[in-house]
């Protein structure tokens, strides 16, 4: 174990002394190194969270279109049925009234 802890000094006394030889351009140049990574690092994940925002607000959105989209064919449907022929005739009977299918502008069933 003692030979162990030797062998750690030394290499850590070893990397202090390479350390301490590097010219200022080496510590700029690997400092400058370490930054990029970090801004790099931190973009990634900025991005990354902006994605996921955008795809929930796209989900959203698909959702409310789709609603709005039944919505619509309901209501579409519910304005055939209350315009076919039939349903007319019998409402211009009730009425005391007749109907004439050419200015309905519906085609007869």
């Amino acid at each position: 174990m003692p030979k162990e802890d030797q062998n750690r000094q030394a290499f850590d006394q070893l990397i202090r002394e390479r350390v301490k030889t590097f010219t200022r351009v080496e510590k700029a140049f690997y400092g400058s190194i370490v930054l990029t990574g970090i801004i790099v690092a931190v973009s990634i994940i900025y991005m990354q969270t902006n994605l996921l925002q955008v795809q929930s607000e796209m989900t959203t959105l698909k959702t409310q279109l789709d609603a709005k989209q039944l919505e619509y064919d309901e209501a579409k449907q519910a304005n055939n049925e209350l315009m076919r022929y039939n349903r007319l005739m019998e409402i211009a009977e009730e009425a005391g009234l007749t109907l004439n299918k050419e200015s309905t502008g519906t085609p007869s069933d």
